[in-house]
């Protein structure tokens, strides 16, 4: 009976995207300057927001491809050059491989003891629950974030039960909470995560678009984002500590004894993958502090971030431990590489290059729409407001989209009235990735949301509000002051 509604569900949800993607132009007459090739692709962006939202990432993709093709934008053969051929999405996908690895040897568990097993943690509680979070930033915003998700709250599960804490707590409530927002603010640091990279991605070709060919490099978007969320992952901290004040019980007594000395050890294997992290993050930041004239400048912007990614793995072919190769890249292509995410930024590069094209008619009609709430107002108006709005959006709707669809406005409006759109693009990327009040808001808001042997979704709205308030203002004011002198 409830697989049959659930069948049922499934087929609404698909006819309503089909409506979408192949009806809503016929349906719909043009709206202000979007043109009737325009309908057609605005009705594609409706229908892939609906399928994601309603029903999973995969097949909304797939036929969101096969409905931009049928517009005549692309052949099938232009699109896949263009999607799955580009640059970004190969090294997404080869990044996907090589973090799978770093995962699978045990990384992030190591850095989950190492970090609540130093000796300052002993009969400290508060300093026992900062480093928590910090270890869970490290690892999601270095590694992986799922992973570091499932390894912090096992030490948050262990740490109640030895204390008494009972499920829904206040304290195990805002650690486990803690270690998502840790996670999530540690997965836009590094710009091979997949925020950053599909916003730098997309704004690059919008920079190409409008003549404009200085964008941002890997360093200096790291120079900017690495600071600021080290203060979002602090300020939370802060804010359970003098703000939210959870009783502690028995935490006083917490002592380093609870960790297994053996876990912190790292075995031959684990250090050369380690090894060959710190490499990966050297060749990514390297052309941006190395002069150009070197040898190695040129040849990793030669092979590109997606070449130096492929160096790694070959060697990983090439070191042997108990007679195996340290890469099993079967086993790493299946468990490491999150596909959905990965199809969905396949056709979000090329989907994006039509959908503010000059053809479509939709970015003028964006500027238009909103040019009236900006008129005539100062410029810090402009960004506050710039920055506001997707920061609400993005948590009722998908962040990589809300964030690329707000690039226009930047280019445009921004541009005219003369403010930094490297700052404010780097300041937005951070916004929007405040997406955790909602299930919907991100896939890392909705496994927390999932976790109701321990979290309720009431408490979740509550903390998630009040932090995401002053996080906004923590980035409108300290982040975009850093934000202007890196740019």
């Amino acid at each position: 009976m409830a697989q049959s509604a659930k069948k049922d569900l499934t087929l609404l949800h698909a006819l309503i995207t089909l409506f979408f993607m192949f009806g809503f132009a016929y349906a719909v007459p043009p709206l202000g300057s979007i043109t009737p090739y325009g309908m057609k692709i605005l009705g594609i962006f409706i229908g892939l927001l609906y399928g994601w939202t309603a029903s999973n990432l995969i097949w909304p993709t797939f036929l969101g491809m096969i409905a931009l093709v049928s517009t005549g934008a692309f052949t099938m053969k232009e699109f896949f050059t263009q999607s799955f051929g580009n640059e970004t999405v190969v090294f997404l996908l080869v990044i996907f491989v090589f973090t799978g690895l770093v995962d699978a040897v045990g990384l992030i568990k190591f850095i989950a003891n190492w970090f609540v097993s130093r000796k300052c943690v002993n009969g400290r509680p508060w300093v026992f629950s900062t480093l928590v979070i910090f270890g869970a930033f490290v690892a999601g915003g270095f590694i992986n974030m799922f992973a570091a998700l499932i390894v912090f709250w096992g030490i948050i599960y262990i740490v109640s039960d030895m204390f008494g804490f009972k499920p829904y707590d206040q304290y195990p409530t805002l650690m486990i909470f803690g270690i998502g927002i840790a996670s999530f603010v540690g997965g836009a640091v590094m710009p091979y995560k997949l925020l950053p990279l599909a916003m730098l991605g997309a704004y690059d070709k919008m920079l190409a678009a409008a003549g404009l060919s200085e964008g941002i490099t890997f360093m200096q978007y790291v120079a900017y984002s690495l600071p600021i969320s080290i203060g979002l992952t602090v300020l939370y901290i802060l804010i359970c500590r003098f703000v939210f004040r959870p009783d502690l019980k028995d935490l006083q007594k917490i002592s380093t004894e609870f960790v297994n000395p053996e876990d912190l050890q790292l075995s031959a294997k684990q250090k050369t993958v380690f090894l060959l992290l710190i490499i990966f993050i050297f060749l990514m930041l390297a052309p941006g502090f190395l002069p150009k004239s070197w040898g190695i400048t040129w040849f990793i912007n030669q092979i590109g971030i997606a070449g130096c990614v492929m160096l790694l793995i070959i060697v990983t072919f090439w070191l042997k431990f108990d007679g195996q190769p340290l890469m099993d890249f079967k086993a790493m292509a299946n468990l490491g590489v999150a596909w959905e995410p990965y199809v969905m930024f396949a056709l979000i590069l090329p989907f994006t290059t039509i959908f503010t094209s000059a053809e479509t008619g939709i970015s003028q009609s964006i500027v238009s729409a909103l040019s009236p709430i900006f008129a005539g107002k100062p410029t810090v108006l402009f960004i506050l407001l710039f920055l506001l709005i997707p920061t609400i959006l993005t948590n009722i709707a998908n962040n990589m989209v809300v964030g690329i669809s707000f690039l226009p406005i930047l280019l445009s409006v921004g541009i005219n009235l003369g403010v930094n759109i490297h700052a404010l693009f780097v300041t937005l990327v951070l916004a929007v990735n405040l997406a955790f009040v909602t299930p919907a808001a991100s896939p890392g808001a909705a496994i927390v949301f999932a976790n109701v042997n321990w979290l309720r979704a009431k408490d979740i709205y509550k903390y998630a509000s009040i932090y995401i308030i002053i996080a906004f203002v923590f980035l409108i004011t300290v982040g975009l002051a850093w934000a202007n002198i890196i740019f």
